[in-house]
């Protein structure tokens, strides 16, 4: 065997004709074609963005009608909570008021009772003023009813604190019902003048005791009253007048006369206190759906 026969091929890397020859026929691979696919997309999604509505005036009206449209929703949401919440507080202040006209209603039914009795004793003191020849129990009862009728006399002090609280922070303004706050102002209205009819029953029960000072013995009066449960009755004996002046005991007699009308008066201011002020329970409780 010659020299050349013995030599071994060496290996060697394929060259790429033979690599190409080796594999078959050729085939171009698919990446070729990555370039103009993705162009053609690119291509056809800004036409896609171009064509799509809302970039022109449209559009920008529309996200305007839509803030505008949130912010007011806010708006009538926070409205809505603020007349809910003045809601409770008005209603607060009406169960509040109406605990004040159960009270006033209390005293006043009483006060008319005592305006009564003391109208009655005023009337009986100015028959028996001027009566010649009284006998003891005459005597004895004109010192009782002259020092008890000042007693029935004693105005009560009426509750208007919630009204008065209302008034004087500006929640008045809560009362969304015009009808309501009429009716409200109204009472507390004709409440100040039976406070005023009141301050001219005291002027006046100032001077009949001025008077009375005259005509009545003091100690007598003095041991009228109980001393431990501050009771009044009538004195013992034959408890006499200090004077049979004429001129004082007419003196005495016009001054219960005053004092006597000013009462009736009060009684029938007081009645119609009494009335509005069950009326406007009723009204507030039906109103405001109250038990």
């Amino acid at each position: 065997m010659s020299e050349e026969n013995k030599i071994q091929p060496v290996n060697k890397e394929p060259t790429a004709d033979e690599t190409v020859s080796s594999a078959g026929p050729f085939t171009e691979p698919e990446t070729l074609n990555i370039q103009p696919l993705t162009i053609g997309v690119m291509e056809t999604h800004a036409q896609e963005l171009h064509k799509a509505p809302g970039r022109g005036w449209k559009h920008y009206f529309f996200e305007f009608f839509m803030l505008f449209l949130a912010v007011f929703c806010g708006f009538l949401a926070e409205n809505y909570r603020e007349h809910q919440v003045e809601h409770g507080r008005e209603k607060q202040y009406i169960r509040s008021m109406i605990e004040d006209l159960k009270s006033d209603t209390s005293l006043l039914n009483n006060y008319l009772e005592n305006q009564s009795l003391a109208a009655a004793a005023y009337d009986s003191v100015i028959l028996l003023l001027p009566q010649e020849n009284k006998t003891a129990p005459q005597q004895k009862r004109l010192y009782y009813l002259a020092r008890i009728a000042i007693r029935f006399n004693d105005f009560p002090v009426l509750n208007d604190n919630t009204y008065e609280q209302m008034k004087s922070s500006g929640n008045l303004r809560l009362l969304q019902d015009q009808n309501i706050a009429d009716s409200i102002s109204s009472y507390y209205s004709v409440l100040k003048e039976a406070n005023l009819t009141t301050s001219q029953l005291l002027l006046r029960q100032q001077s009949l005791l001025e008077i009375e000072g005259e005509l009545f013995d003091g100690s007598v009066l003095q041991n009228m009253v109980e001393k431990q449960t501050f009771e009044i009755s009538e004195p013992t004996g034959f408890p006499k007048l200090i004077t049979d002046d004429k001129k004082i005991i007419n003196k005495c007699i016009v001054a219960l006369h005053y004092l006597f009308s000013l009462t009736l008066f009060s009684h029938n201011s007081i009645q119609t206190q009494f009335k509005e002020a069950n009326s406007l329970i009723v009204f507030l409780k039906k109103e405001y759906h109250l038990d």
